[in-house]
């Protein structure tokens, strides 16, 4: 038996309408329908996506991030950094583990410092923190351990 879940939300915005759309009937993907209509009923926005289900929080988070963004260059109006989102592991202590990891990382990949930092869900300063942390050199091109005379 497959089981069929809709949700319906409505707002109005000024003078217009918007409706939101979402219908799951699998276990895999959710669709999402978006319509905004004026007082007498002309559409003047409307659009849908499907996306899979794992993938809705992420894609939330980027649709309001993207949203947000274009409504303040629109207005003019300046966006500051503390308004972002933290990365998801931000505060959270090093597992020895993860310092492991990110030494090898570092030394053996050579993988840059922003490929890290989504790796570990970190900031990028977190990660040259630790690399530190880890008597390893965030600006070296060759990544020699830091020696101390």
């Amino acid at each position: 038996m497959r089981t069929t879940v809709q949700i319906r939300g409505d707002e109005v915005i000024g003078d217009r309408s918007y409706a939101v759309h979402i219908r799951m009937d699998t276990d895999v993907s959710v669709t999402v329908e978006l319509e905004a209509q004026l007082p007498g009923g002309d559409v003047v926005a409307e659009g849908s996506f499907i996306l899979p289900i794992t993938d809705l929080v992420p894609a939330g988070q980027l649709i309001e991030a993207t949203l947000r963004g274009l409504a303040a260059i629109r207005t003019g109006a300046r966006t500051s950094a503390k308004s972002r989102e933290a990365p998801a592991n931000a505060g959270s202590p090093w597992s020895a583990e993860q310092d492991d990891e990110l030494r090898r990382l570092w030394t053996d990949t050579a993988d840059p410092v922003p490929q890290l930092a989504t790796h570990f869900g970190r900031s990028r300063a977190a990660i040259k923190a630790r690399l530190l942390h880890l008597a390893l050199n965030p600006d070296d091109p060759t990544r020699q351990k830091i020696t101390t005379s």
